[in-house]
């Protein structure tokens, strides 16, 4: 059914609420409204960007953020790291969430990676069940565009059999890829990091061209919206409800013990309203709205619900705690003047020659402004001593003051992830993410030529050894929540980023690439930096990949968990949370990848239940 008003949704009997229409929130919807005896509803606090172009073409991708139509705008508490300075954190709003906004890579985690979430207490969520989840949710179009000389070339070549073929959502590979692409590639292989067609299969660590969630037919994005909604949206049992927001679920005490949520109250209009569900409700508000609606309903941290005058309906010290996230630090460099980068388009001759080639699928616009990513493990980021260090760093006891009010029950979790993370040092593991962009990135302060071509690469660690919180900052469920993300409280993340920069600096000076390198423009100095010039450029560029998990954590209870492996809250019979911040331990992939797998796997679970 289309979106509704207002009183249709209220007076409807519903069994399913899911509150969000995000990624995994629509995911979710789609598949449990498959069966016409279940009615579901969804709650989405955004709107429907359907025509909108910041959304539907790949090469304006980025332009949504920071605009209040599509982005909730969250900033992280100062940052202590970060000389008191605070992180815009954009989310996505709207239905298809965070989907509707990211940069449209597509890229799968380690192997390891996933094996570890089972590893950490949760049977069945492993890098094999996951992948049948990811394939699932996807549909891979083959780089015809390429000659098998190009395909080896640019290091793509995937393996069929590890590719979703029906899927909602497509995948294809850029189809404008600049001359500066097998250079980067050379010159990267010259410096440890190898040509890595197969990264999909669980083996991420080398560079490759990058699969993106682009559908080459239409050269639109493909997202949670138009690839799960969009189709399903005639079926008279999907409601969905936009521009209202949730404020609290509904819990009441059942005859087994269990808090059971009967429905949720949210704003629309100006006015407070509830709707009830019959069977269960869903929270996939995302890693900061999950444990903020979470604690809004009772159930979080006694004494921290108990300052804000709320009912503990069930005390779950690990709600909001172990967030984790993606910092990005960027670097710029002035390329020869003939490559066609994004700059181009400032010139009017050129971004008309532009619109017209998108008019046929091609050009710039067509494809994401991104054609390489990379993965380094430790050895390409530091010394044998570094690696020693790092190991040992691995440790609550390292940075003691970000943990002092951290609950026991968390700690232990915590302690688990971090035996995971010392053994992933000195491995052939990721442990750091570079990603081309096709043009010169925003840098406060600087201001590229009019008639200058740029390349940049932001480049993030794969897995923080930090760890932050988000909670409620009030009571007023329409305020935001607190976020503290306690960006390089461990030393090891400032590392491996003054790593990162290094070895970035290195490629611009190696050839191929450097021959087609004009001048570094940020920073302008070389690879041979010193420690605190290096660690200055971090901390004065750090800035988010936007992939903040582990807010709602799958753990077992003792560790800090929030919700079991069948995705339900602890103490509750029928709330579940489906989104990102259920993954207890980030990975080094765009997380994306794993919403979709997580919502497909979670309609699984939930049908089982209600058979």
């Amino acid at each position: 059914m289309p979106i509704v008003p207002v009183d249709q949704f209220t007076k409807t009997k519903l069994d399913y609420v899911v509150v969000g229409g995000g990624t995994t929130g629509l995911i979710v919807a789609a598949r449990l409204s498959e069966d016409p005896k279940v009615t579901v509803g969804v709650i989405e606090a955004g709107g429907y960007h359907e025509q909108d172009p910041e959304i539907n073409i790949p090469g304006m991708r980025g332009l949504a953020l920071g605009n209040p139509k599509f982005d909730w705008n969250f900033e992280s508490l100062p940052q202590k790291g970060l000389d008191g300075r605070v992180v815009p954190l954009s989310r996505g709003k709207g239905l298809g969430g965070s989907s509707a906004v990211n940069f449209l890579l597509s890229i799968r985690p380690a192997e390891e990676e996933l094996d570890a979430i089972e590893a950490l207490g949760n049977p069945g969520w492993n890098w094999k069940t996951f992948l049948e989840y990811m394939k699932r949710s996807e549909q891979l179009y083959e780089p015809s565009h390429l000659t098998p000389e190009k395909a080896v070339e640019y290091a793509v070549g995937p393996d069929p059999d590890l590719f979703g073929h029906d899927g909602p959502v497509a995948k294809s590979f850029p189809t404008h890829v600049t001359t500066l692409h097998s250079k980067m590639l050379d010159s990267l292989e010259k410096l440890g990091v190898p040509r890595n067609p197969a990264h999909a299969a669980g083996k991420p660590v080398g560079a490759f061209l990058i699969p993106s969630t682009v559908d080459p037919r239409t050269a639109t994005r493909s997202y949670s919206g138009n690839a799960y909604y969009a189709p399903n949206a005639a079926r008279p049992n999907l409601l969905v409800l936009t521009e209202a927001q949730v404020t609290k679920v509904v819990l009441e005490k059942g005859s087994d013990g269990l808090q059971k949520a009967t429905g949720v109250n949210f704003v629309k209009d100006g006015k407070t309203l509830t709707v009830g569900a019959a069977k269960e409700v869903i929270l996939s508000a995302g890693s900061f709205q999950t444990p903020q609606l979470l604690e809004l309903s009772g159930v979080g941290n006694k004494s921290r619900l108990a300052a804000f005058g709320i009912e503990t309906k069930i005390d779950a010290p690990g709600v909001g705690e172990n967030l984790q996230d993606h910092a990005i630090i960027t670097t710029i460099v002035e390329v020869d003047p003939e490559v066609e980068t994004l700059d181009m388009l400032t010139n009017p001759e050129h971004m008309a020659a532009q619109q017209k080639l998108y008019g046929t699928q091609q050009g710039i616009f067509a494809a994401v402004p991104t054609s390489l990513v990379a993965f380094a493990s430790g050895k390409e980021l530091g010394s044998d001593a570094d690696i020693l260090r790092w190991e040992k760093l691995a440790s609550i006891e390292s940075t003691p003051e970000i943990f002092k009010d951290t609950p026991e029950s968390v700690k232990n979790g915590i302690r688990k992830q971090y035996r995971l993370l010392s053994k992933w040092v000195d491995q052939n593991s990721p442990l750091a993410q570079f990603i081309h962009w096709n043009g010169h990135l925003p840098v406060p302060g600087l201001t590229p030529k009019p008639d200058g071509r740029y390349i940049s690469v932001v480049s993030t660690y794969a897995h923080p050894f930090s760890r932050g919180t988000v909670h409620i900052a009030s009571a007023d469920p329409l305020k935001p929540p607190a976020i503290q993300q306690n960006y390089l409280a461990n030393q090891t993340d400032l590392d491996v980023l003054s790593g990162c920069l290094r070895l970035t600096l290195k490629m611009y000076e190696t050839e191929p690439l450097k021959g087609s390198v004009v001048q570094k423009v940020y920073p302008t100095y070389g690879s041979d930096v010193d420690k605190d010039t290096a660690e200055k450029h971090v901390r004065a560029c750090l800035g988010t990949l936007w992939h903040p998990v582990g807010t709602s954590a799958m753990l077992p209870k003792e560790d800090g968990g929030v919700v079991d492996p069948n995705l339900l809250v602890y103490g509750t019979s029928n709330l579940r949370v489906v989104d990102c911040s259920v993954i207890p331990l980030i990975c080094s992939a765009n997380i994306v990848t794993l919403a979709y797998a997580i919502g497909e796997k979670a309609a699984d679970i939930i049908k089982a239940a209600h058979k």
